[in-house]
């Protein structure tokens, strides 16, 4: 009887060594409602199919709280598993070597292949490299594109824009005054910040620096006129609103015929719209060149991690980015699937059918360009928003703000820490 005790005993203790139980992966986004209801529909199903491995899912806040609790947790040693990150963050975090390289888990994983990496958007996978090495994997990207109210446009008898000239005189059109001159609809509106400022920078073939991300370019006379535009359209002609805030409750009531925003703005909007919302490529100016927006997933550096857990947190992220996984997170909230082979699923396709607008981002991809990547990026976009301040409150001119803006970003590009 003792000896099958002991056989036993020493069964249950080998039984016990092969099994780790579940895999925990701390996860931190920025994913609110109702985005956030998307993302747990993944995580369910993901669960469902890996159930050795618990997704820890936290909310901490938005993007400017997420990076201030990655940077104080990376910085005690003590980071999620995973997280969202900017390609600016990135930069931070990898050069400060807290990130493990997503390519360096592919490795590890001969199932993923190849045709996965070609299946992904080329403009995605470059901007998650490093001198050729992919160190994030995409997630929620998005476009700008052009809203417009298709009520209002069809009374006023006009198309979404093509170019710019075409813009001025829509806007022009759509606004409308009361006897006493106050302006009761306007034609366009913008919040007041870089956003608006770069689609118009790229519009008009500038750059925020030079190739090595030494000196400012942005205050050139692309950026200038850039500024200068939206100065007349807010001040000068009065068809343009422009707030510090989103424009969602002055579009809904019609108060602002047309804006620019990314492509998940179409989700949030439809809760509140009554009206059929249009969606349109950007105006071109010289050129067209729409903005990649949006984060990625980053692998943090942890003393205790091991290598099942490496593996759990890429599980995790490539079935995000499966094709099975980011089409189902494009149709729940309208960001832009990461890979070709999404546009051809059942389930793109019926989002198609309803929501056939959303091709207008998918169809800018071959034209898109991303954001610097410099570590100081927040830190740039913050001086350039109060220089569209100033210009707009006619403090300074258009030249004056960004010139004034421009050398003070020229000493945070020279900055390493």
């Amino acid at each position: 009887m003792k000896k099958l005790l002991a056989v036993l005993a020493g069964i249950i203790f080998l039984s016990g060594c092969g099994s780790t139980g579940k895999s925990t992966v701390t996860f931190w986004h920025a994913m609110n409602n109702p985005k956030d209801k998307a993302l747990k529909a993944l995580i369910a199903d993901f669960e469902a199919k890996n159930p050795d491995i618990k997704i820890d899912a936290q909310y901490v806040g938005n993007y400017n709280i997420l990076l201030q609790k990655l940077l104080a947790s990376a910085g005690s040693g003590n980071p999620p598993d995973i997280s969202q990150v900017y390609e600016n963050w990135t930069t931070r975090f990898k050069d400060a070597g807290m990130l493990v390289p997503v390519a360096d888990l592919i490795k590890e994983d001969p199932s993923f292949t190849k045709e996965d990496m070609k299946d992904m958007f080329p403009i995605f996978i470059k901007n998650n490299s490093y001198d050729n090495k992919l160190w994030t994997m995409p997630f929620n990207k998005s476009i700008y594109v052009f809203y417009y109210n298709s009520s209002l446009f069809k009374q006023a008898g006009v198309k979404p824009p093509y170019d710019m000239t075409e813009f001025r005189d829509i806007v022009r059109a759509l606004t409308k005054k009361d006897k006493q001159g106050n302006v009761t609809q306007y034609g366009f509106g913008f919040r007041a910040n870089i956003d608006i400022f770069e689609v118009l920078l790229y519009a008009q073939k500038g750059r925020f620096f030079d190739e090595k991300e030494t000196k400012s370019l942005f205050n050139g006379p692309e950026g200038i006129e850039a500024l200068s535009l939206l100065c007349e359209l807010g001040n000068k002609e009065k068809t343009a609103f422009y707030t510090k805030d989103y424009l969602d409750n002055d579009f809904a009531s019609g108060r602002v015929a047309s804006f620019v925003a990314t492509t998940p703005r179409l989700s949030e909007l439809q809760q509140n719209i009554s009206f059929k919302i249009g969606l349109a490529k950007l105006p071109v100016w010289k050129t067209l060149a729409p903005p990649i927006a949006g984060t990625n997933i980053a692998v943090f550096k942890k003393a205790n991690a091991t290598a099942e857990k490496r593996m759990a947190c890429w599980k995790f992220i490539k079935f995000l980015s499966s094709t099975e996984g980011t089409s189902k997170w494009s149709a729940g909230t309208s960001y832009l699937p990461v890979r070709r082979s999404a546009l051809k699923t059942e389930t793109m396709l019926q989002y198609f059918n309803e929501q056939p607008l959303f091709m207008t981002g998918i169809n800018e991809l071959d034209f898109a360009v991303v954001d610097p990547r410099n570590r100081n990026w927040q830190a740039v976009r913050d001086l350039i928003d109060q220089a569209l301040e100033k210009a707009l409150l006619k403090k300074s001119t258009p030249k004056e703000a960004l010139d004034e803006a421009a050398a003070k970003v020229n000493v945070l590009l020279g900055k390493t820490e």
